[in-house]
C-alpha cells in the first residue's frame, strides 16, 4: 500500500463473519479503508451514502447473492467504474467462467491466502488506475486530451466561483502548422507537437492544466494566477519553443496565443475558451508569434472571419528547412 498515491477504500461483502473479518483485517493492515456487509442488501444500503474503489464479494449469500449485487452495482452510474472481485467456494471452470461473464476483475476461489487476496486487490486497482490515466491522455503528446482537460478546467472554474479567486486560461495554436505538414510531412508535424508539449510541461507547475485541445491547438489553465503574471510565462514558452524547434528540426516554428482571466472575462469554460480563441486569432492577424490578452472589442472583429466554432484562418504558403514559419 505504501506505493499507492492515495488511500483506497474497499467494501467486503461476505455472509461468513470469520471470513469477512479476516479480509477486513488484512485490508486495513495494508492501509485500505475497509467497510463490510453481510449480504448484497446491506451492501447496497451502505453504498447509498458512499462510493468505494473496489468491492470484494462472496457469491452465495442470503437475501441477495453476489451475482444480483454485481448487476445492481452495474445499473448505477456512480458505481459503474468500481472494481469488483468475486469470492467463491466453487472452483470448477464453468463456475469461474460464469463469474467472469459478469464483467468482474477477478474470480478468487476459497480457501484463499489473505495476503494473496490483498495483492490481487492492489493489482486490480493499479490496472484500473493505469487505464483511467491512459484514457485521459492524448496519445502523441501525453498531455490531457480535450475531454479530460476540459473537465479539469471546469472543476477549477467551479472552485473559483465557490471560493472567490482568479485563474488564467490560455488558448494557443502553432503558426503555419499546415505548411509544416504539407511540405515536410506529418512526421515533422508530430515532432513539432511533441516538442511544444515538452516545452509546456517543463514550463508549468503541477497545479496547472495543460491540454492538447485538438490538432495544433492547446489550452492551458493557471489557477491562482492573473493575466499580468501569466503573459510573461507564455512569452518565455514562445521563445523556448522557437529555439528548440530550430535546434531540433532546423525550423523556426512559433505559436500564437490568446489570454483571458477568470472571473474578470467570464466564469464559464465555453465563454472563456471562445474569448481566448478570439484573442489568439488577433495574435495571428497581427503578425503571429504573439500573446494577446482578450478585450471586449475583439468579439466583433474576429467573429465575421469564422465559419464554425473554433475555426482557424488557414495559414497559406509553403515551408522549407530553415524557413521562418511565422510569416
Amino acid at each position: 500500500m505504501s506505493q499507492m498515491e492515495r488511500q483506497y477504500s474497499a467494501l467486503v461483502v461476505e455472509d461468513d463473519a470469520h471470513t469477512r473479518e479476516l479480509v477486513v483485517f488484512n485490508l486495513e493492515d495494508a492501509g485500505y479503508r475497509a467497510h463490510s456487509a453481510a449480504n448484497g442488501v446491506e451492501a447496497l444500503k451502505l453504498l447509498e451514502n458512499r462510493v468505494v474503489d473496489i468491492i470484494i464479494c462472496d457469491i452465495m449469500m442470503p437475501e441477495m447473492n453476489g451475482f444480483a449485487l454485481r448487476e445492481a452495482v452495474q445499473s448505477q452510474a456512480k458505481l459503474r467504474d468500481t472494481g469488483f472481485i468475486f469470492l467463491s467456494a466453487k472452483s470448477l471452470p464453468e463456475d469461474e467462467i460464469r463469474g467472469l461473464r459478469y464483467g468482474v476483475d477477478e474470480y478468487i476461489t476459497k480457501p484463499f491466502n489473505p495476503e494473496v487476496l490483498v495483492a490481487r486487490v492492489e493489482a486490480v486497482l493499479s490496472r484500473r488506475a493505469a487505464l483511467a490515466k491512459a484514457a485521459q491522455l492524448d496519445p502523441l503528446t501525453q498531455l490531457y486530451n480535450r475531454q479530460a482537460g476540459e473537465r479539469e478546467i471546469r472543476r477549477e472554474l467551479e472552485r473559483i466561483q465557490r471560493y472567490p479567486s482568479i485563474g488564467t486560461l490560455v488558448f494557443l495554436d502553432i503558426d503555419e502548422f499546415k505548411a509544416v505538414n504539407d511540405t515536410l510531412g506529418h512526421a515533422a508535424g508530430d515532432r513539432a507537437l511533441v516538442l511544444l508539449a515538452e516545452v509546456l510541461r517543463e514550463s508549468t507547475r503541477s497545479v496547472d492544466i495543460v491540454t492538447r485541445y485538438g490538432g495544433e491547438e492547446f489550452v492551458l489553465f493557471f489557477p491562482q494566477t492573473d493575466e499580468a503574471n501569466a503573459v510573461p510565462v507564455i512569452e518565455r514558452m514562445q521563445r523556448r519553443f522557437q529555439q528548440l524547434s530550430e535546434a531540433h528540426n532546423h525550423l523556426r516554428i512559433s505559436f500564437s496565443a490568446g489570454v483571458v482571466e477568470a472571473p474578470r472575462d467570464g466564469n464559464q469554460f465555453d465563454v472563456l475558451c471562445r474569448r481566448a480563441d478570439e484573442a489568439m486569432y488577433s495574435s495571428k492577424e497581427h503578425g503571429k508569434a504573439r500573446v494577446t490578452p482578450w478585450r471586449p472589442d475583439m468579439r466583433h472583429a474576429a467573429r465575421p472571419l469564422r465559419t464554425r466554432e473554433h475555426a482557424r484562418p488557414r495559414d497559406e504558403g509553403t515551408a522549407t528547412e530553415g524557413t521562418d514559419l511565422r510569416v
